[in-house]
């Protein structure tokens, strides 16, 4: 860690918020400076990538839980965190109450509770309570044995956890298995590391169908462990996969829809952090819902596609879905778009939909038959079809992820056909008019 070659005694002590809650990370700052010896505040708005923080910037001394981690999944997430790093005291500084139970708020470990917006008084003991309970932990720890020999490698706690990228969708049959598999495909083959499909679409999931698999075990089978040991979760989880002839591993949904009711947000949070503790990446397919499991995946993600298909009702829903990602204060930065099925002749321009997202689409896949058939003989297109156009936009709209070395040595999709704007002479369409949230 870049704090290894401080001692605990040497340097200021460092506060981390967790959150983005600018509110909070001004007050805290604040306060802060007037603590003797002066607090370092260092403020992560990524709560998915908590664990580069800890491991790269720490140690640190308190964690402040800002108000989005007040959500079941939230919970999860603190509850982890104090797992992996007991010694680090936490609180918990909120808006509302959390929508957990008291028991899961309890083994989030906090040392106390703070309901916005606080005072700076007491803002100021709570974190003075969590600073002396540190010294007091780093004094009482035991010295480090020394090695009779060369130490043991073992893996630091968040150590390189590997990438979670989200398909969503607000409407059905917009293509987001299709698009998971192939771009778990994609990232394993351009990069030799290892990704995992999570179908997180817990009553009608059809990654396994759209794969030809048959697999033994689902999500429901690995939750029902005995153990319910997060270490023991980790060690064993491989065990719940199955293989395609790709490399490709995938956790398939419950085999009975009911089974999907006995699954929470803490247990997807539970999930997804034992299998990106053993891949490089770790694709999650969603059904087209926002539903409170879909949001502990997104709380995870760095990256986020949604997909759309040319049709009214889609890309209005798409409108809305972007548009609720806000008021629940979603990070919509890494938010990638993807227009599927494209065809001229349908009533809707593809420029009248460009123009009611500014922030463009990351992909505009053409209709095309060679799907099918990649579905029909288990295999990705990209796979069974790779000079197809649409394996090449496919790959267009994944480059992002790759290393810039590994970009460079891509082909480049062909040119954009015409039938992507309006045609000469074709009737205009009427405009799109955007979908205003309903309460």
């Amino acid at each position: 860690m870049a704090d290894d070659a401080r001692t605990a005694e040497s340097r200021n002590p460092r506060v981390l918020l967790l959150g983005a809650d600018e509110g909070l990370a001004g007050q805290l700052t604040t306060m802060a400076a007037t603590l003797r010896p002066r607090a370092e505040v260092t403020v992560w708005a990524e709560v998915g990538t908590v664990g580069d923080v800890l491991t790269d910037d720490g140690p640190f001394d308190v964690l402040v839980a800002g108000p989005e981690l007040g959500t079941k999944a939230g919970m999860a997430r603190v509850q982890i965190i104090h797992d992996e790093l007991p010694a680090l005291p936490i609180v918990l500084a909120l808006t509302t109450r959390p929508a957990a139970s008291l028991r899961e708020v309890v083994r989030t470990g906090a040392i106390d509770l703070l309901q916005l917006p606080v005072s700076d008084d007491e803002l100021r003991s709570s974190v003075r309570r969590g600073l002396q309970l540190s010294r007091q932990l780093r004094a009482a720890a035991p010295p480090p044995l020394a090695p009779v020999s060369a130490p043991a490698t073992a893996a630091a706690p968040f150590g390189a956890p590997g990438q979670v990228i989200t398909v969503a969708s607000a409407t059905g049959g917009c293509g987001k298995t299709f698009f998971a598999t192939n771009l778990a495909y994609f990232l394993t083959r351009h990069t030799g590391k290892r990704a995992c499909v999570v179908d997180l679409d817990l009553q009608f999931g059809e990654v396994s169908t759209a794969l030809r698999l048959k697999p033994r075990y689902t999500i429901f089978d690995a939750l029902q462990r005995d153990d319910a040991d997060e270490a023991d979760l980790k060690a064993h989880i491989e065990e719940y996969l199955v293989v395609h002839e790709t490399g490709i591993h995938v956790l398939a949904a419950p085999k009975e829809p009911s089974e999907a009711d006995r699954i929470d947000p803490p247990d997807v949070t539970r999930i997804i952090e034992a299998i990106r503790s053993r891949f490089d990446y770790v694709i999650v397919d969603t059904p087209p819902a926002l539903s409170e499991v879909v949001l502990a995946a997104f709380d995870l993600s760095s990256a986020l596609y949604v997909m759309t298909t040319l049709d009214l009702p889609s890309v209005r829903n798409m409108s809305l879905f972007l548009s609720t990602l806000e008021k629940l204060r979603v990070p919509t930065e890494d938010v990638k778009l993807v227009m599927n099925k494209e065809e001229s002749d349908v009533g809707i321009d593809m420029a009248q939909v460009t123009a009611l997202f500014p922030q463009g689409f990351e992909a505009v896949l053409p209709y095309d038959r060679e799907v099918s058939k990649s579905i029909n003989i288990g295999m990705p297109v990209m796979a069974s079809s790779p000079g197809s156009e649409i394996s090449m936009r496919l790959s267009a709209g994944m480059a992002h992820l790759l290393p810039e070395a590994v970009r460079a040595t891509l082909t480049p999709p062909p040119a954009q056909r015409r039938s992507l704007f309006r045609r000469r002479g074709a009737t205009p369409t009427a405009p799109i008019a955007p979908t205003a949230p309903t309460a």
